[in-house]
């Protein structure tokens, strides 16, 4: 019994210390904060682009770029901060309900990154 009590208590300990070291992560699509390997939302008028996901089947762009995609009448602006320089898949980010019309974001390095 005294056994089972301590072998519970270091699986905790271990546990914890991992979670705070952010081993961790609340899913792969996020980091250990519940920040998105995506970038982050952003507000309309920053975007350096608006692009129709009716009229559109991919983009390339830059990270660090900030995108407007509409929808018919519907709008969200993303800020792309792509970890390892993934290409995303709209429907990863977008609100719930936005489109359902296909799109794959392409990220490339931007000029000020470091090679």
């Amino acid at each position: 019994m005294r056994i089972a009590k301590v072998l519970t208590s270091v699986a905790l300990t271990s546990a914890a210390a991992l979670s705070a070291t952010g081993v961790f992560a609340a899913s792969d699509e996020t980091y250990a904060n519940g920040r998105s390997i995506y970038g982050v939302p952003a507000s309309q008028g920053a975007e350096s682009k608006v692009l129709d996901v009716a009229n559109t089947k991919f983009a390339n762009i830059k990270c660090g770029d900030t995108i407007t995609f509409r929808s018919g009448d519907k709008t969200f602006t993303w800020k792309f901060d792509v970890a390892g320089h993934r290409a995303v898949d709209l429907q990863k980010i977008a609100p719930a309900g936005f489109t359902k019309q296909p799109l794959m974001v392409y990220v490339s390095r931007n000029d000020a990154e470091r090679t």
